[in-house]
This record gives structure tokens, C-alpha cells and sequence, in this order.
């Protein structure tokens, strides 16, 4: 018989196990049955005992049979079996197929990912690695063999490439399982992000990915976010009241602001980063500050604080603060006018006590626990006590048992919140008897509740026995009373007559003042036409020289213009000073006093007086306010621009400072400069009339020294508070204290016009409109709006302007009208044939000579732009600028 198996073999370890285990039976069986085959044949011819041979041979052949029968049914199981095998091999098959599938699915997808991905067996083995990750670490020299390279080889060659100063290892919380993230930078700059996970076999899946690019663009926005805080810190210390200095460990200046340089007297060129601290302040006042000493100065929490008082009356409050770094914050905080508020508290509470210890009455404070904390001399004198053995002490002790219990009824109302007022009558130690009057006067904290109660006691012994004396007085003087009613009758009759004569003489009063009135209505009508009729010419000359002086000019030419335009600008000064001082002496200029935020007001004088500061070569400096204040904007802005005006005027070099400071009892707006000054002697003069200091040696100022004194007019009319400071060569600071204003709600708020450039593009080719009865005037309008690129049409009478379709055909997108018409009518009148031909969409500028305030509320209800006579021209184009620019957002909006 064979002795292999015929069967196939099987690769799954089960099988194989039951396939060894039925060759080992089937090899048993045939080796017992060739055994038996032998016996039988040797057996029949050695044995002669051939029943007991053929009994064997039966025996046999049963056990052979069963064994046979035994083999048969192995082989029909091994054949099941070997069926089950080869489906199990054909499924291993099918599976193989699948998993060599997946495998490839899987490098795929590994390929795909832009990151370097690795992936170890349990024994950190290499499994699996894509190609950029061979390609990214291949350019430093590592290489990766499938179950060969491990993670501590890979780990231990890159070592050397890393710069361990900037790696940072973290743990991320992530399902099912944590993941370390380890990022570092490798020495070439590359930044690098190793993600760790193990996997459910125990093994490691590893993702390197480059970083770099994420890591410049948060260091770039790291700077960005740096600088920008660095600019805001910058901004802020800039806006600060106080001055600030931050000093390093090295006692070197780090940053500033601008307060702080005032202070010192420092000029922003002198001070650089990194400056000697006590060097800078060598020559300054600040220089005898603590900070310089401050092992000396500083307390356990390394602060000090300190009152320094400058040279020029400034008190300054010095705070150093040292810093964790070792280095201090100094500032410097402007308490003058809290300095001389404490001062003058101190003051009017030593008023108080000698006013207090000069009084005869006895005056106490008593607080809620019915002790003294307040007495004067009269007190002391009356319970011979010094004033340290009764305060504090309880009433009872000071005014004894007997007299505490008498006042306690007194004491208890007073403590309840009741004025009480009593006469108490006591008899002093010598006998005598007296009588006082008490007056308990409670005292209420915020809440209404007593807190004490003030305590005033006369000694009226006197006064009553006077009243008894008068008493007898009265009956006697009753009698002569009686004796004198008759005379008075007598006397009564003449007063009637002379009452008659007093009246005649009111009636003649009276009348004496309607005349005056008459007089007075006469003469603001001579100021009225003496405006409109010296101005009227002034102001066409202004335009037709503008216009000229906008015109290619020969040298010579163009000096004779500029000579021309200088005289008429002199000229228009004296004449609208003369005319406004007129005005102010007659009682014809009233204010219009409102709130108002002073912010766009000094918005627009800065807009309109940085160019002439700048073109005479002076620094114009300016700081605003958003504060409201209580005031007549029209009035007020007349105020500064005469300020202003001699400030540019009179300084040669330096800067010109246009400011506002909040102070307690209002607004300050402040007008410096650096400009010749004023004499001291000479301070109480300047704002009188016809008066310029040294005016022999300014004979190039054509002023007639009227800017002051109609300054001075204007804030008497307003109310408003004028100062003057000033050192002869040095420079002149005017104020104007305005009392602030009650802020409105939003709702209630204009809506701020949008700040537009008064030389900007929207003035090219739009359609102008004049309306003026004088040709002079529409010619010299002609001509200088012309020159800007503006379409100008002309009109001077109401008949031209009413033609049939004549504005519709027009379309103007501005209108410029003059109030003075012929024939009595006004530029009102004109304005209403134009609202009802084209609506009243059309910006309006109304030009006038006459300043009464009825004019302007009457411009202002009407939604007009006012400009007075003269018209400069810079003014007239500013105006017409804002005006387009408003129509032209309008437009973009509708």
C-alpha cells in the first residue's frame, strides 16, 4: 500500500493538524494489515495444527474486517474534511485578493495626503511610509527599509537636524485615543509638526508635516499685532493729560509722550531711545525729583509720590512706580488748579474759625454719638475749657448731668431730624442768673439721614431785660406817636403834590425816550445801509483782483496784484472793524446763545487758518475738544478769528497754538504764540479802542486797534470771560472761558457732514447760479468762478429769473444769492420763484452785508449756507466744495 497520503495539503494550521493525525491512522492500519497477510501465509505451512490456524485466520479476518470497516469511515471523513479544506482554501483565497486590495487602497490614500506619514508594526518597525516622506528625509541623509529602519533610528539621525531651543511637545485630546504633537524647527529653518498615535495593534502611526509657511505667517502676524499695539500704547500716551516716562533697569529713558517733554522743557529732537535718564534732566527743574534718588524715596511696595512746584507757578504731581523688570514708571500730573482748590480750602477754613472765634455766640458741631467735634473761642471761654479737652467728648461730661438732662428732650428732636429753637434759663457758679437762646439745627448726609447736628447758643440776658425796658418805652412812645399822626397827615399831603410833579415829569421822560429810540432805530439803519453800501464795492474789488491773481501773470504784474489784494484786504479790516465796533456800541448785535459741541467750529477755523500760518512760515499747532459749551457759534468763531488773525500777524517765527483745556467752572479755548508780545504795562490797554501798543514801531500794521476791543465786546454781550498772558519777545496767550453746555441725546444731534478737502474735484463743471442786483459783483463771480472750472449764469432781477421754463432749462446745481435786491426785495424772494420751479433740492449760499441776528436764524430756518460781506474767496470755495460734496453722497445714496 502507498505510504503517502493522496490528498492535497493544507495550508490553514487546523487542518493540517487533523490531516497528520488520519495519514498517522491510515499508515497504522496497512502496516497491521500486511503484518496479518504475512502470518497467514507463513502460518499454513510451519503449524500442523491447521483448526487452531484457520481459528486464528477467522479472528483475523473479523478484526481485519473491522478495522477495515474502522478505515473506511476515516477516509469518508478525511474526504469531509478535505472538502471543508478546500473551501476554506478558497475563501483564504478570496481574502487574500481582498486584503491585497486594501492594502493597495491604503498605500493610495497615504500617497494622496500632503503630509509625510509613517506607520510602525509593534516593534517600531517600518510597516508602510509614502514617497514624500522618503523624498523629505532622503535630502538629509535617512533612509527607510520596510520591517528594517526603526522609529529610534529615525528619531536618533534626526537629532543632529534639530535646534531644540524652539521645540515644543503637547498632548491633544482627540477620540478615541490621545495624540502627541511635538513641533520643531529644524536647523535649515524648516518647521516641522510630528503628530504620534499608536494604533490598536500597538503599533505607531507617525504624520510629519512642514510648518513653516503657518509659522512665518503667525510670526508676521505676531509682528503686525505687535506694531499695532505699540502704536495704539503710542496713541494713548500721546492723548494722556499726564506726562510719562518709562525708564529701564538701566536708568535709560524706553518711551515717552509728548506731556512729558513739556514738562521738562525738553524739545522732541533732543530725546532719543535709550538716553541717559539723569542726563536728559540735568538742566531741567524735574531734575530735583526723588526718582533720581530712589533707594531713598521709594516705600515697601516701591512707590513714591511727591508735589513739585515749577518755576512758573505749575504744581506737578510726581508718581515713580518700579517695575517687575527693575526699571520705574514716572508720571507727571498738572494739579495746579486742585493745589490752589486745596489751598484755597485751607484758607476759607481758617476764614471760618477766625470768623467762628470772632462771633459772640457759642458755636459746636455735635455728631450722632452726641459728642463734640467742632467749637469756637465763645465756648471755651464760656465752660473754661480749651478746645482739646472738649472735643471729642460727650455732651454729658462737658455740660454736666443736670444740665444734659434738661437739654436731652432738645437733643433727641434735633437727632430726629427737627430744628428746634429754645430759651433755657441757668445760674452760673457766681449766683447770677442767665438766660440763653439754643438753636439745634440737624444735619443730613446724602440719604437724608442725621448725622449730627449744629448748635448755636446766645447769651440774651441782656436782650430781654432790654425788651422789658422797651416795653415801657413802647407805651410812651404810643402817646407821642398819636402827637406826631397829625403832622404826618400834614406832610402826606405835600408828598401827594409832589408825587403830581413826578409824574409830569416821567410823562416828559417817556418821551424823551421814545425820541431816543427813534434816534437809535435811525442809527442802525445808517449802520445797516453803511454796511450793505461801503462792503457792496469792497467786494466786488476782492473777487476781480482774485480772479486776476488766478491768472497768468507777468512778475510785475502779479506784484501789483498781490500789493492791490494786500491794501483791500487792509481796507475790508478797517471798515468791518469800524462797522462792528459801531454795531456793538449801538446795541444791534444780540446773541444767540445754545449748546453745541465746539469741535466742528475749531475744526473749521484750524482748516482756515493752517494755510496762512503755514505760508508765513509758522508751525500751526491744534487741539480739539468734543465738549459742549453754552455760546453763540456764530459770535464766538468772529472771537477767535480776530485772535487768531493778531496772532499770525504779529508773530515772525515760531508756531501759533489753537487749543481748548477743560477746566472746572468751563471751557478754555486758548490762542498762543510765539510772536513780539506785549509790555506788561501795557496788558490793562490793549482792549481799548483806537489803541496799538508801540505803534510807531509797527507802522506796517494798518490796524486801527479795534480787534481787541471788539473782542472784549463780543464776550461782555456773550458773558464769556477773556484772559491775557504774555512776556514781551517771547510770545501772547489769549483764553476764552465758555460755560459748558448740557450734552444732547443722538437722536437729537445733527449728523456730522463728512470732512471734505475745500480744493477737491466736484466744483469741475458744475452748473453756479448767481443772483445780485450788482453787475460788478456777477462779472468778478464770473471770473473767479470760471478760473475753478465752473459753469457760471448770471441773473440780477427778479424778472429775468421768473422767465417761462428758464430754470428748468438751466438745472443749476448751486445758487448763490444776495440778500440786498432792488426795489426792496430780497434774495428770499428770489429763492422762493426758484423752490417753486425746481423744488428745494438746490444747496444754497446766501451773501449778505447785514450781521443782525434775525438774518441768520432766518438763513439758518431756511436750511441756507450765510457768508458775509466781504467774501474771501479761499471761504466762497471751501463753501461750495462741501456743498457738491454733500449732493454728490445724496446722489451716490438715493
Amino acid at each position: 500500500m502507498p505510504t503517502h497520503s493522496p490528498y492535497p495539503a493544507v495550508e490553514t494550521e487546523a487542518a493540517s493538524d487533523e490531516l497528520e493525525r488520519l495519514r498517522y491512522e491510515n499508515e497504522k492500519l496497512t502496516k497491521i494489515n500486511s503484518v496479518l497477510m504475512r502470518r497467514v501465509e507463513m502460518g499454513w505451512g510451519n503449524h500442523s495444527d491447521a483448526y487452531q490456524s484457520f481459528e486464528d485466520a477467522a479472528l483475523l479476518a473479523d478484526k481485519v474486517k473491522e478495522r477495515t470497516y474502522k478505515l473506511q469511515q476515516t477516509l469518508h471523513r478525511l474526504e469531509e474534511s478535505n472538502q471543508q479544506l478546500d473551501q476554506a482554501r478558497h475563501e483564504a483565497e478570496i481574502s487574500r485578493v481582498s486584503s491585497d486590495q486594501d492594502r493597495q487602497r491604503l498605500t493610495d490614500a497615504i500617497e494622496s495626503i500632503s503630509e509625510s506619514f509613517v506607520l510602525f508594526d509593534a516593534e517600531r518597525k517600518i510597516v508602510l511610509v509614502n514617497s514624500r516622506c522618503r523624498e523629505f528625509w532622503n535630502r538629509f541623509g535617512i533612509k527607510f527599509e520596510m520591517g528594517v529602519t526603526t522609529f529610534q533610528q529615525i528619531t536618533a539621525a534626526s537629532l543632529p537636524l534639530v535646534d531644540h531651543s524652539c521645540k515644543v511637545q503637547r498632548k491633544v485630546s482627540a477620540f478615541p485615543e490621545s495624540i502627541t504633537q511635538t513641533i520643531f524647527k529644524l536647523r535649515d529653518d524648516t518647521w516641522i509638526q510630528m503628530s504620534e498615535r499608536k494604533t490598536a495593534e500597538n503599533g505607531l502611526v507617525v504624520v510629519y508635516t512642514d510648518i513653516t509657511n503657518i509659522k512665518k505667517t503667525e510670526e508676521l502676524r505676531y509682528q503686525t499685532a505687535m506694531a499695532e499695539q505699540a502704536q495704539l500704547l503710542k496713541s494713548t500716551l500721546e492723548n494722556m493729560t499726564e506726562g510719562v516716562a518709562l525708564i529701564n533697569e538701566n536708568n535709560e529713558l524706553e518711551t515717552w509722550n509728548q506731556q512729558f517733554l513739556e514738562f521738562a522743557g525738553l524739545q522732541e529732537s533732543e530725546v532719543r531711545r535709550g538716553d541717559k535718564y539723569d542726563d536728559l534732566l540735568a538742566n531741567s527743574e524735574l531734575h530735583a525729583l526723588p526718582a533720581l534718588r530712589l533707594s531713598e524715596q521709594l516705600n515697601d511696595d516701591g512707590f513714591c509720590e511727591t508735589e513739585v512746584t515749577m518755576q512758573n507757578g505749575c504744581v506737578l504731581l510726581f508718581k515713580s512706580h518700579l517695575i517687575p523688570s527693575g526699571g520705574m514708571l514716572n508720571t507727571f500730573t498738572d494739579i495746579t488748579e486742585r493745589s490752589h482748590h486745596q489751598r484755597a480750602l485751607q484758607e476759607s477754613e481758617q476764614r471760618i474759625r477766625l470768623i467762628t472765634d470772632a462771633m459772640p455766640a457759642l458755636i459746636s458741631y455735635v455728631n450722632k454719638d452726641m459728642c463734640y467735634e467742632f467749637v469756637n473761642r465763645e465756648f471755651e471761654k464760656w465752660y473754661h475749657r480749651s478746645r482739646s479737652e472738649i472735643i471729642s467728648q460727650h455732651l454729658r461730661h462737658v455740660l454736666g448731668e443736670q444740665a444734659f438732662n434738661n437739654l436731652f428732650i432738645y437733643i433727641e428732636r434735633a437727632m430726629l431730624g427737627q430744628s428746634v429753637n429754645f430759651e433755657v434759663e441757668s445760674t452760673m457758679e457766681n449766683g447770677n442768673s442767665r438766660i440763653s437762646n439754643k438753636t439745634y439745627i440737624p444735619h443730613f448726609d446724602h440719604d437724608r439721614n442725621v448725622v449730627g447736628f449744629f448748635a448755636l447758643e446766645q447769651d440774651v440776658t441782656e436782650q430781654r431785660r432790654t425788651a422789658r425796658a422797651l416795653k415801657h418805652a413802647y407805651d410812651y412812645m404810643e402817646q407821642r406817636v398819636n402827637q406826631r399822626t397829625k403832622k404826618i397827615s400834614e406832610i402826606n399831603a405835600q408828598l401827594r403834590k409832589e408825587i403830581e410833579d413826578r409824574q409830569l415829569a416821567q410823562i416828559h421822560l417817556l418821551e424823551a425816550k421814545r425820541e431816543a429810540d427813534h434816534a437809535n432805530e435811525s442809527k442802525s439803519k445808517f449802520l445797516a445801509a453803511t454796511s450793505h453800501d461801503l462792503l457792496q464795492p469792497m467786494n466786488s474789488a476782492r473777487l476781480f483782483v482774485s480772479a486776476l491773481a488766478e491768472q497768468k501773470l507777468q512778475p510785475e504784474a502779479l506784484k501789483l496784484t498781490n500789493s492791490l489784494s494786500y491794501s483791500l484786504e487792509n481796507l475790508e479790516s478797517l471798515i468791518t472793524a469800524l462797522v462792528d465796533i459801531s454795531k456793538l456800541e449801538a446795541g444791534l448785535i444780540e446773541p444767540v446763545l445754545d449748546d453745541f459741541a465746539v469741535e466742528d467750529l475749531m475744526t473749521n477755523l484750524e482748516a482756515e487758518f493752517r494755510p496762512q500760518a503755514e505760508a508765513k512760515g509758522l508751525k500751526f499747532r491744534f487741539r480739539n475738544s468734543s465738549r459742549v459749551v453754552n455760546s453763540d457759534g456764530y459770535l464766538l468763531a468772529r472771537i477767535l478769528r480776530n485772535l487768531l488773525s493778531n496772532a499770525i500777524r504779529y508773530t515772525n517765527e515760531g508756531t501759533i497754538l489753537l487749543g481748548a483745556r477743560r477746566k472746572a467752572h468751563g471751557l478754555e479755548i486758548q490762542v498762543c504764540d510765539t510772536g513780539i508780545g506785549i509790555p506788561g504795562d501795557k496788558l490793562s490797554e490793549i482792549f481799548q479802542e483806537f489803541n496799538r501798543v508801540e505803534a510807531k514801531k509797527r507802522r506796517h500794521d494798518q490796524g486801527l486797534g479795534l480787534g481787541l476791543a471788539i473782542v472784549d465786546k463780543l464776550a461782555t454781550v456773550m458773558n464769556h470771560k477773556i484772559g491775557v498772558a504774555s512776556v514781551e519777545n517771547k510770545g501772547s496767550r489769549f483764553t476764552v472761558t465758555l460755560p459748558f453746555g448740557t450734552q444732547r441725546s443722538t437722536a437729537d444731534l445733527p449728523i456730522k457732514p463728512t470732512v471734505q478737502d475745500r480744493f477737491n474735484s466736484h466744483l469741475e463743471g458744475a452748473n453756479l447760479l448767481i443772483i445780485d442786483n450788482d453787475e460788478a459783483i456777477c462779472r468778478g463771480m464770473e471770473e473767479l468762478l470760471t478760473g475753478w472750472g465752473i459753469d457760471v449764469t448770471s441773473v440780477q432781477t427778479l424778472e429775468e429769473l421768473a422767465r417761462d421754463n428758464w430754470l428748468k432749462d438751466l438745472q443749476p446745481d448751486l445758487i448763490v444769492a444776495d440778500y440786498h435786491l432792488d426795489d426792496g426785495d430780497t434774495g428770499f424772494d428770489a429763492l422762493e420763484i426758484v423752490e417753486r420751479e425746481l423744488g428745494s433740492d438746490v444747496p444754497v449760499i446766501m451773501i449778505t452785508a447785514n450781521y443782525t441776528n434775525e438774518l441768520r436764524q432766518s438763513v439758518r430756518a431756511k436750511g441756507y449756507s450765510l457768508l458775509n460781506k466781504p467774501v474771501k474767496p479761499h471761504k466762497m470755495k471751501l463753501a461750495l466744495s462741501n456743498l457738491m460734496s454733500k449732493k454728490a453722497e445724496r446722489t451716490a445714496e438715493g
